[in-house]
């Protein structure tokens, strides 16, 4: 399949959402059950689709309001994988982060580059994967799941520090992916997938979280 149909396909899928989507029970913000329709709304975003960043624009989002007097506020309804205040998705932020972290020959800059955007933005990635959660409650979660899994992610850490010493800046966004990557494993995400799966379950649809500030996760922080 060529990226120009792996493109439709994935707009294929959000599509669908816009068409199937059902009106919410109540409202998010006051629970009340008077709603209503009120729009769509138009976005764009850098999703990853293969291996290659992809900028989507026209992408129709539903809005829905509240018609209870003293609430008549409205929000918007995203398909799965559009988060809200972020325009690079976090299969992009991942991808970005683990690049960066795995391979020793990468750079800020050459990651930026293959992820169309500057080097700044890979540096706000790994600092706010940095800040997701401490990673020693991390560590301990994952002993408690699995005591070799903990052992091999530590190993892991002190690999990447091996490899790449004048990363030591980041030494916390190191810790947090391996723990993070080993938790997606356990959880069935896959060797492949463990670190995206686990921030975008944990991170998916929590409005006002971007990679400007540290987000607090209690699922991991825990």
């Amino acid at each position: 399949m060529s990226l120009h149909e792996e493109i439709d396909k994935f707009k294929e899928q959000w599509d669908c959402y816009l068409e199937r989507i059902e009106k919410p029970n109540s409202c998010i913000f006051c629970h009340g059950d008077r709603l209503y329709w009120n729009g769509y709304r138009e976005r764009s975003a850098s999703v990853l689709i293969g291996d290659a960043v992809v900028y989507l624009t026209d992408i129709l989002c539903k809005r829905i309001k509240c018609a209870e007097p003293e609430c008549r506020r409205s929000w918007t309804l995203r398909p799965a994988g559009l988060m809200p205040k972020r325009h690079y998705q976090l299969c992009v932020v991942a991808h970005g982060v683990i690049e960066f972290l795995t391979d020793p020959h990468e750079t800020l800059t050459s990651v930026g580059e293959a992820h169309c955007c500057s080097r700044r933005t890979i540096g706000r990635w790994l600092h706010w994967v940095a800040g997701i959660a401490k990673p020693s409650n991390l560590l301990s979660r994952l002993y408690h799941i699995s005591k070799k899994a903990a052992l091999s992610s530590l190993c892991k850490v002190d690999e990447i520090f091996k490899k790449t010493p004048n990363k030591i800046t980041f030494l916390g966004t190191a810790k947090n992916f391996c723990f993070l990557e080993a938790l997606g494993m356990t959880y069935g995400y896959g060797t492949q997938q463990g670190f995206r799966g686990m921030i975008e379950t944990a991170i998916a649809n929590r409005d006002r979280i971007t990679t400007y500030c540290y987000p607090f996760i209690p699922e991991l922080a825990r």
